[in-house]
């Protein structure tokens, strides 16, 4: 059982990628139609399902992270901190926490919308290209 359970994390942290790559994918969207490559009849309700769907991304990914420090010492009985794994994914976890808070910033209303638009896809492509490092670097750790 115990095994079985040391492939929680990482069957959680994948499907929160994939939900990563959904919120990615409507952001895109609605940079195409901000740019006029495509444009968008209902670009607002894109824009509310990109929202929400950072912040429950944003959410299940730190619950993984969580759950990824706790599986270490319970189920893998190796010590949480030691590995590339963690501190690559400590990076990306804040990298895309500052992502999320700079299109909360964007969400009020802030004077210089434009610069925090370019910070956010900044901050979320860096956070997901680390994240996908660190989804390869962690099949080392699995049992």
């Amino acid at each position: 059982m115990k095994d079985l359970l040391a492939y929680l994390h990482p069957v959680v942290q994948v499907l929160v990628l994939l939900m990563a790559l959904a919120t990615l994918r409507l952001g895109l969207a609605l940079k195409n139609h901000r740019t006029g490559r495509r444009a968008l009849a209902q670009w607002e309700g894109i824009y509310n399902r990109h929202t929400q769907l950072g912040l429950i991304f944003v959410c299940c990914l730190i619950g993984g992270y969580g759950l990824g420090m706790l599986s270490m010492p319970w189920f893998r009985e190796r010590p949480p901190f030691r590995s590339p794994h963690f501190f690559f994914g400590t990076l990306a976890l804040l990298l895309f926490i500052g992502g999320a808070y700079t299109g909360w910033r964007m969400k009020q209303g802030t004077e210089r919308y434009a610069d925090m638009r370019d910070i956010h896809g900044f901050l979320v492509y860096l956070a997901l290209f680390i994240a996908l490092a660190v989804a390869v670097m962690g099949f080392i750790l699995l049992p």
